[in-house]
């Protein structure tokens, strides 16, 4: 394992000049983007149409989506909606005015794709036509659930970078930039490098000291196994023995109710789909650990990572893994935020009273990274590519120079909520207290005995008197409960591995790359973290940006403190169900 300083020349090819502005490095070019809805590449368009003039265009692959009404949500009718009608497009939209509109449609292309098909699901026309036309891969795209299946996440995260490395090396002069995570470091502690992660080791045999007993690790063979898993799970979901655990829970669903046989078909089909769904889920978090990553997400981002290393052949290509990415620090807009991303459903039930402590070591760093930092990396590192015959490695992270605790960031959130309460419908203020950090065995075991112990007895009481004209009714509410309650339980499961982590990402790749900008764009694409104040962006940007714009909340910003002049609807909270909560990035 070996890289290049990004500064370093490499010989037969031209340099960039380390003074060139990024702005006329882009001049003329075509950029295709992965993922072109998500949270990060939302932003980077953005600063790209914004930052960029003399760019060609923008391509941006889009799934089409299909409503259970048969309708099909088109590439571009995506784009139009959940891109350009994004709230990153504000400050855009009050600079250019009335030229927006057709500035932003000479820039931008959608084009739909699908990253689990063959040439990304493009037909043989299109593919030849971008493949003639586009100078730079940007491949965002990837599933970014802590609890994905599995297989569904090898399919977008392992072999999808794949695709579009072979997508990239089929254009006429193209270079290639991956946006992972920093995470694929894993259940390492001390000081991540800023290298490639190796290809005939997993992590666990690294930190055992280069073996662990089972051999070299072989991608293409994990990659096999994994999808014959899949198979052999979806064939034992049709055995006998679980269709009769199903059916006995279809009874007990069904209780007191006249169902018809269609309807029970498919409740059957889902049953069986949710049965699939979690042993793939289990079995990626047991693989993943067992390997010494977290879960499905980080495993199948580094068995990407290695994908891209080892076929790319002598495509130009970089890496940019942040940490965990959060509302923006400035631009578009301070706060601006698309989503909830990982500490955003703690906060938002903290605020709610929902959530009185959570498990974590308040000692280890919370590694937090502003999305329009990520979006400065990716755009500063692409002159940089082609002159290194290797992959330069660039971690856009905070904890080495600008560290923040995981207690600390609780203390900012509960200091913000006692001055600042959420309200219950009735316009009664919601205290909070301060958070303890239990184990996750206590926590889980403390949810369970005050939690989970009632909410059975009470089925089993429902179970009783399901003749009741209330029952119904009561075993709705009842197991909205017990899911809230299991949704808890997973957090704390997903999350626990990330509120202990003790490590800290170099970023020595990333702080030569700023050194060594144009002075003016040291300024445009700034990469400095130290300037980051996090009493400030914890309390007066992030979690205004939050209530803003995702919980809906129109008190958005605390008296006296800068942001967007105008709130959003307000509404009152957003239900435990609906949270995600389990996204690292917007990669």
């Amino acid at each position: 394992m070996s890289f290049t300083k990004p500064d370093v020349p490499c010989k037969g090819r031209p340099e960039a000049s380390l003074m060139e502005r990024i702005a006329d490095f882009l001049s003329g070019k075509t950029i295709l983007i992965t993922g072109g809805t998500g949270f990060v590449t939302k932003g980077l368009v953005e600063k790209l149409v914004r930052t960029a003039p003399g760019l060609r265009r923008v391509v941006l692959l889009i799934r089409e989506q299909s409503r259970a009404s048969g309708e099909t949500l088109t590439a571009t009718y995506r784009l139009r909606r959940e891109v350009i009608g994004s709230r990153v497009f504000d400050r855009l939209r009050r600079e250019r005015q009335s030229a927006f509109e057709a500035e932003i449609v000479s820039k931008l292309e959608a084009v739909p794709f699908d990253l689990t098909r063959h040439r990304l699901g493009l037909d043989d026309a299109t593919y030849a036509r971008l493949a003639a036309e586009v100078d730079i891969v940007i491949s965002v795209a990837a599933s970014v659930n802590f609890d994905e299946r599995l297989d569904r996440a090898l399919e977008v995260n392992t072999l999808g970078p794949r695709r579009v490395v072979r997508f990239a090396r089929d254009c006429k002069d193209a270079v290639y930039l991956q946006v992972s995570t920093a995470y694929v470091g894993g259940c390492q502690t001390g000081r991540i490098p800023e290298t490639e992660l190796p290809r005939d080791r997993t992590l666990a045999q690294m930190v055992n000291g280069g073996s662990s007993g089972d051999g070299p690790f072989d991608i293409d063979a994990e990659i096999e196994s994994i999808q014959d898993l899949s198979r052999k799970t979806e064939t034992e979901s049709r055995s006998d023995a679980v269709t009769a655990e199903l059916t006995e829970q279809l009874s007990r669903q069904n209780k007191g109710k006249r169902v018809t046989q269609h309807r029970l078909t498919h409740q059957m089909d889902a049953l069986r789909s949710r049965w699939v769904n979690a042993q793939m889920v289990t079995e990626g978090r047991r693989r993943a650990r067992q390997m010494g990553w977290h879960d499905s997400y980080t495993l199948t981002k580094a068995m990407g990572e290695q994908l891209v290393g080892a076929c790319r052949g002598d495509l130009p290509a970089a890496i940019v893994r942040p940490s965990i990415i959060e509302s923006s620090l400035e631009d578009p807009e301070a706060g601006w935020l698309d989503g909830l991303k990982v500490a955003d459903p703690l906060i938002a039930h903290f605020g709610k009273g929902r959530l009185s402590d959570f498990p974590g070591d308040p000692n280890v760093t919370l590694d937090v990274i502003p999305v329009d930092i990520v979006v400065n990396a990716v755009i500063a590192a692409l002159p940089r590519i082609r002159p290194s015959d290797d992959i330069t490695v660039y971690h856009v992270a905070t904890g080495d120079r600008n560290p923040m605790k995981v207690g600390e960031v609780f203390q900012l959130v509960y200091e913000y909520f006692k001055k600042n309460p959420m309200q219950t419908r009735d316009g009664v203020p919601i205290p909070v207290h301060r958070w303890r950090f239990p184990g996750l065995k206590q926590f889980q075991r403390k949810l369970r005995l005050r939690y989970g112990a009632p909410l059975s007895l009470l089925s089993g009481l429902i179970d009783r008197t399901s003749f009741l004209p209330w029952s119904a009714r009561f075993r709705r509410s009842l197991s909205i409960q017990q899911a809230t309650l299991q949704r808890v339980l997973s957090l704390s499961e997903i999350y626990s591995p990330y509120t202990h982590l003790d490590c800290t990402f170099d970023t020595s790749n990333t702080r030569r790359l700023h050194e060594t900008m144009h002075p003016e764009d040291r300024d445009l694409f700034n990469l400095d973290v130290t300037r980051i104040n996090w009493a400030h962006y914890i309390q007066n940007v992030h979690i205004p940006g939050l209530k803003r714009f995702v919980l809906k909340s129109d008190d958005g910003f605390p008296p006296n403190a800068s942001g967007p002049s105008a709130p959003a609807t307000a509404t009152d909270s957003v239900p435990l169900k609906q949270v995600p909560g389990n996204q690292l990035s917007g990669g």
